[in-house]
C-alpha cells in the first residue's frame, strides 16, 4: 500500500531545495503551491471570487492574478489576508484531498511527498501518514527571505510572523529535517530522515 507524508516549513525555509532531494530518490512529489495556482486560473470560480472582494486592480492586463500585487495587499492585512483564504483554502483542500485518496488507494508501494506550506492551519495532518516540517535558524529564514525576494527587514518579518510559529510547527510534526546549514549537512539530514519514512 502507498504512503503519502505531508511536508511543510515557513516561507524560505528552503521547501524547494528538499523537494528536489525526494525527487532524485524517485519519490512522488505533490505541490499545494501549484494547486493554488491552478483553482484561479482565467475563468476559474476562485478566481471571480478574488476579484469580487478585491476588485479588478488585482488583475494583470491578460486577465491573470497579479500574485505580487495581492501579496502586498493581505501581507500585513489580517483581516484581508482572513478573507483570501475563505476563498482559496475550501477550493485547494478539495483538490488536495482527491490526490491524497487516489494515492493511498493506489496499489503500488510507493512513498509519496506533498508540500503545503499552511499544511496544520488548513488541518491536513490527519489525512497523512506522518508530517515533515523544516526547523531553520530564525536569523537564516529572515536573511534568505530578504536576499531573495528583495524585502526590507520589517517587510520580510511581517511575512514570517504572519504564518504560524517555527516552534508549534515543529512541536506537531512527526519528523524534523534541519535546514540551517549547508547543502552537505543537509543530506546527512535528509538520509536520516528517509531511513525512518
Amino acid at each position: 500500500m502507498s504512503k503519502i507524508y505531508g511536508f511543510t516549513g515557513g516561507i524560505a525555509t528552503g521547501k524547494s531545495t528538499i523537494l528536489d532531494l525526494f525527487l532524485k530518490k524517485g519519490y512522488q512529489v505533490y505541490d499545494a503551491d501549484k494547486i493554488a495556482r491552478e483553482v484561479v486560473v482565467p475563468g476559474s470560480i476562485g478566481l471571480r471570487q478574488i476579484v469580487d472582494v478585491f476588485g479588478e486592480d488585482i488583475l494583470k492586463k491578460d486577465g491573470t492574478l497579479n500574485r505580487k500585487k495581492l501579496g502586498s495587499i493581505v501581507f500585513g492585512d489580517y483581516q484581508k489576508l482572513k478573507s483570501l483564504n475563505k476563498i482559496t483554502r475550501p477550493l485547494i483542500k478539495k483538490r488536495i484531498l482527491k490526490i491524497i485518496s487516489e494515492t493511498k488507494n493506489s496499489k503500488s508501494a510507493t512513498i509519496s511527498i506533498f508540500e503545503i506550506p499552511l499544511l496544520f492551519e488548513g488541518g491536513y495532518q490527519a489525512y497523512f501518514d506522518g508530517v515533515i516540517s523544516i526547523n531553520i535558524k530564525p536569523q537564516v529564514q529572515l536573511k534568505r527571505l530578504m536576499e531573495r525576494n528583495g524585502l526590507s527587514k520589517k517587510v520580510a518579518l511581517e511575512r514570517i510572523n504572519s504564518q504560524m510559529s517555527m516552534d508549534e510547527r515543529n512541536q506537531r510534526a512527526d519528523f524534523i529535517i534541519d535546514n540551517s546549514s549547508d547543502l552537505d549537512h543537509l543530506q546527512v539530514d535528509f538520509d536520516k530522515l528517509i531511513s525512518q519514512l
